[in-house]
C-alpha cells in the first residue's frame, strides 16, 4: 500500500509518533500498565487493511500519540564489530550489516526472467544472439562465448554477456580479460573489484615482468598480490629500495593466506627486517588472530614469540598472567603486551584494573597500530565502569580514544560526549565531542546521531543564543527522517512531514548509463546473481543521482524486497533517498493472524532487520525465515495458539513464519503493556537480559527514566543498535500503512530537557 499524496501527510505524527512507540503501550487492546488482560484480535490484518483520505486523516492523532513513546537498541554479542575496510561502506555499520550478510560476491540466486517484453526491447536486434553468449559465459565457457558474441549488434548486449562471464568464473577469465573490460569501461562501479581479480591473476599466471610493470605504470598495487608481483619485477630490475618498500608494506597491513605466506617469504623474505616482523605479529594479534601472528612473531625473534605468546593467552580469553612475567624486561613495557594485560582484565571482569591501566595507553598511531582494536577495549571497560557508577574514569578512558575508521569515531565520540553530558553533567565538554563527531560523520545515521546530540547539548546549555542553535541543529537532524534520531529531533520540533521524502528524479531512458542499462537488462533476463551485486555497486559507487534513482526504478520492479531494501539503503548511506525502494511494502505475504498479533507495521519493521525479507535466512545460532525466529520460540509459541507445528515450514513457508512471528511479538507487547522499545529489545536479546536492564537502568516506561538514555545504555552493541533500527523502521512503516492503533497520551517533551 503507498501513502497518499505527500500534501495529505502533514503528519504531526511522525514528530509526535517517533516518541510515543518506545516507552507506552501499542494499542488498546493491551489495556494501561497495569491492565495485563489482552482485549482484542488482530485476526486478518495483513489481508486487509482498510484505507482512505478520510481514515488517514482520522488516524493522525493516533500516529501522533504513538510516535510520542519512542526509544531504540542492538542483537547479542558484548563489543560485536565486523573488521571491514573502513570505506563508506565497508566498515563495522550494523545498519550496513546486510549489504555483507545478504550479498556475497556471488550469492544471488538465479532468477526466472522476469520481463520477455522488456529484455526485447533492451536488446532489440540482439535478443535471439544474445542467449548463446550469456549461456557460455555463464558456463565460464569464454572461447565461445566471445565467438557467440562476435555477432552481437550492440554494446549493451556484449557488456552484458561479458561481465556475466567475468563476474562468476573471473579465475578462468585471466589476466588480459579482465584487463581488457576495464580498459574498455573505465568508470564501471566494480572497477576495483576487476582490479584486484587482476593482480591475483598476475601472480597466479606468472606473467612476465614487463606485463607487470606496464600494469602498475598507470595504477597502484591494491592488493598483497599486486605488490608481490612488482616487489618481484623491481627487484629482479635492480630496484631494490622500492621492491623493498613494498614488500614490507604488504608484510606489515594486508593478510596472506598461509600457501602465499610460505611464497611470499621464500621470495621477498631477504627484503623484511625482525621489525616489519614484529608490526605484523603486532597487528595480527590485536586481531585476534593468533596463528598468523604467532608465525610473524617467531620470525622476529625468541623474546618477540615469547610476548606473542602471552599475547595470545589473552585473546584466548585467559589471564595470561604466568606468560606476562615470562616475558623480557625489555618488552614489558611493550604498547602490545599492555593492551593484552587490559584485554585480560575486561575478561575477568575486572573493569576498575582495566581502567587504571588505560591511563598509560600510549596514543601515538605509531604506538598503537590498531586504533580500533584499542577501542574496542575501551568501549567495554567504559560502559562496565559507567555500570558501576564510575563515570568519571568512564568519561577519561573513551575521550583519550584513537580509533581510526570512521565508525568506530563516530561511536568514541559519542560516547564520551553523552557521558559528559548525561553523567557528568557539562554541556560545554559535551558539545566539543557532539561537533567532533559531526566532522567525522559520514552517513545518515551518523549525521543524524551528531545533530540530535549537538541539540541537546545546547539546549542544556539554558541560554536564549544556545536554544536558537539547539533548534537548529534539531532542524537538520530532522531531514534524515527515516533514521532514530532524526525521528526524534523531528519530534523535539513538532514537525508535521511524515519520513518518507520524494525520490531524486530517475534518468530518462536515452539518457541511462552503460551500468544501468546492463543491470536492467540482466534482471529482466533474469540473471540476477549477477545483476544484484552490480546494482549494489552502481548504488555507492555511481556519482550520478539520476542514473541511481533510474537504477532504483528498475529493481522496485521486481518486487524483490530483500534486493530493494538492500539497493535503497546502500543510496540512502549516501544521501540519495529513495526511500520507497528502502523500505518496500511487500515482502511479508498475506496470512490470517492469531488473535492479539502485533499490528502489520511491527512485523515489517522486525522482517527489515532480522532478515532483510530473505524467508530462506538461518542464522548461525538456527533463527529461521522472515522473522528469524529460533525453534523452541516458534514451538511455544504455535502450542499456545493451538497451532499445529512443523518446522520445514519455518523456511518453505514465509506465512507460516510471519504468523508465528506476529503471534510471538503480540505476546511480548502484552508482557510489556505494548512497550514497543522492551518488545523489540526482548525479542533481539532475550526477556531474561531485559530484566537485567530495567534492574539496572530503571524501567523507561516510567517518567523518572529517559527511554533515550536506557537505549544507549544497553550494554550489547548489537541490540543497541537493533532496536534503534527497528524503531526508525517501525515509524515508517506506521505512515507507509497508515496504522490504526492507537497510543496513550505520553509527552515527549521531557525526554531531553
Amino acid at each position: 500500500m503507498m501513502l497518499p499524496p505527500r500534501q495529505s501527510m502533514r503528519l504531526k505524527l511522525l514528530a509526535t509518533a517517533t516518541t510515543v512507540a518506545l516507552i507506552t503501550p501499542a494499542f488498546t487492546g493491551f489495556g494501561t500498565v497495569g491492565d495485563g488482560e489482552a482485549k482484542r484480535s488482530n485476526t486478518g490484518w495483513m489481508s486487509h487493511v482498510p484505507f482512505s483520505m478520510g481514515a488517514w486523516r482520522a488516524r493522525v492523532g493516533g500516529l501522533e500519540e504513538t510516535l510520542r513513546g519512542f526509544v531504540t537498541g542492538e542483537p547479542p554479542n558484548t563489543e560485536a564489530a565486523h573488521p571491514l575496510r573502513s570505506t563508506l561502506f565497508d566498515r563495522d555499520d550494523a545498519a550496513l550489516t546486510p549489504l555483507a550478510r545478504y550479498v556475497p560476491a556471488e550469492g544471488w540466486p538465479r532468477a526466472k526472467p522476469t520481463s520477455r517484453a522488456d529484455a526485447t526491447q533492451l536488446l532489440g536486434p540482439d535478443f535471439e544472439n544474445f542467449y548463446p553468449a550469456l549461456a557460455a559465459f555463464r558456463a565460464g565457457d569464454f572461447n565461445s562465448g566471445e565467438e557467440a558474441a562476435s555477432a552481437l549488434q550492440t554494446n549493451l548486449a556484449d557488456t552484458a554477456a561479458r561481465w556475466v562471464g567475468l563476474k562468476l568464473h573471473s579465475h578462468e577469465a585471466g589476466f588480459k580479460r579482465l584487463t581488457a573490460f576495464l580498459e574498455a569501461h573505465p568508470d564501471w562501479p566494480a572497477a576495483d573489484w576487476l582490479r584486484r581479480r587482476a593482480e591475483e591473476a598476475l601472480v597466479s599466471e606468472h606473467q612476465p615482468d614487463r606485463v607487470v610493470k606496464g600494469w602498475f605504470a598507470q595504477t597502484k598495487p591494491q592488493t598483497a598480490y599486486g605488490k608481490y608481483a612488482l616487489a618481484k619485477a623491481l627487484s629482479r630490475d635492480g630496484e631494490f629500495e622500492s621492491a623493498a618498500a613494498l614488500t614490507r608494506d604488504a608484510w606489515r597491513e594486508d593478510d596472506l593466506p598461509q600457501s602465499f605466506e610460505t611464497q611470499f617469504l621464500r621470495e621477498l623474505g631477504e627484503l623484511l627486517t625482525p621489525a616489519d616482523h614484529k608490526y605484523r605479529a603486532d597487528r595480527l594479534l590485536y586481531a585476534g588472530k593468533n596463528g598468523p601472528g604467532l608465525r610473524a612473531a617467531d620470525l622476529a625473534g625468541k623474546d618477540v614469540g615469547l610476548l606473542a605468546r602471552a599475547r595470545a593467552a589473552a585473546n584466548n580469553g585467559g589471564s595470561g598472567d604466568r606468560l606476562f612475567a615470562a616475558v623480557p624486561a625489555s618488552l614489558q613495557n611493550d604498547p602490545g603486551l599492555l593492551f593484552s594485560r587490559i584485554r585480560a582484565f575486561n575478561n575477568a571482569k575486572k573493569y576498575a584494573e582495566a581502567g587504571a591501566l588505560f591511563r598509560k595507553a600510549p596514543t601515538d598511531p605509531a604506538k598503537v597500530i590498531d586504533g580500533d582494536a584499542w577501542w574496542a577495549e575501551r568501549r567495554q571497560t567504559t560502559r562496565k565502569l559507567l555500570d558501576t557508577g564510575d563515570a568519571d574514569t568512564a568519561y577519561l578512558v573513551a575521550s583519550q580514544h584513537c580509533a581510526e575508521s570512521t565508525s568506530n569515531k563516530v561511536e568514541a565520540e559519542f560516547l564520551a560526549g553523552w557521558i559528559a553530558l548525561r553523567f557528568l553533567d557539562d554541556p560545554s565538554r559535551a558539545s566539543r565531542h557532539f561537533a567532533s563527531l559531526d566532522q567525522v560523520a559520514e552517513t545518515p545515521l551518523q549525521r543524524s546521531r551528531a545533530l540530535y546530540w549537538r541539540g541537546r547539548a545546547a539546549e542544556a546549555l539554558h541560554s536564549p543564543e544556545d536554544d536558537e542553535k539547539s533548534k537548529e541543529f534539531y532542524r537538520q537532524a530532522a531531514t534524515h527522517s527515516t533514521t532514530f534520531y532524526g525521528q526524534l529531533a523531528s519530534a523535539k520540533l513538532g514537525a508535521e512531514d511524515g519520513p518518507i521524502r520524494p525520490a531524486p528524479a530517475a534518468a530518462e531512458d536515452h539518457e541511462r548509463h552503460e551500468t544501468v542499462r546492463v543491470a536492467e537488462l540482466l534482471l529482466a533476463t533474469g540473471d540476477k546473481d549477477v545483476a544484484a551485486p552490480l546494482a549494489l555497486d552502481a548504488a555507492k559507487y555511481m556519482e550520478d543521482t539520476k542514473q541511481i534513482a533510474a537504477l532504483g526504478e528498475a529493481i522496485a520492479s521486481q518486487r524483490d524486497a530483500k534486493l530493494s531494501l538492500i539497493f535503497g539503503k546502500a543510496a540512502s548511506y549516501r544521501g540519495i533517498p529513495l526511500d520507497d525502494v528502502a523500505f518496500p511494502s511487500y515482502g511479508v505475504p498475506n496470512f490470517d493472524a492469531l488473535p492479539n498479533s502485533a499490528p502489520r507495521s511491527v512485523v515489517y519493521a522486525i522482517a527489515r532487520q532480522e532478515s532483510a525479507f530473505d524467508p530462506k535466512a538461518v542464522s548461525s545460532a538456527g533463527a529461521m525465515g522472515l522473522m528469524q525466529m529460533i525453534a523452541s520460540t516458534a514451538r511455544h509459541t504455535a502450542y499456545q495458539h493451538g497451532v499445529a507445528f512443523d518446522l520445514p515450514r519455518m523456511i518453505n513457508e514465509p506465512a507460516f513464519n510471519a504468523k508465528l512471528g506476529a503471534a510471538h511479538l503480540g505476546i511480548l507487547m502484552g508482557e510489556y503493556k505494548g512497550a514497543y522499545l522492551l518488545t523489540f529489545a526482548a525479542y533481539n536479546a532475550g526477556g531474561g537480559r531485559v530484566k537485567q536492564w530495567m534492574d539496572a537502568y530503571g524501567d523507561p516506561r516510567k517518567p523518572n527514566v529517559d527511554p533515550i538514555d536506557w537505549v544507549e545504555r544497553i550494554p550489547i552493541t548489537e541490540t543497541r543498535n537493533y532496536v534503534q533500527r527497528v524503531m526508525e523502521n517501525f515509524i515508517v512503516y506506521r505512515a507507509k500503512f497508515g496504522d490504526t492503533t492507537p497510543a496513550p497520551q505520553v509527552q515527549f517533551a521531557r525526554y531531553g530537557m
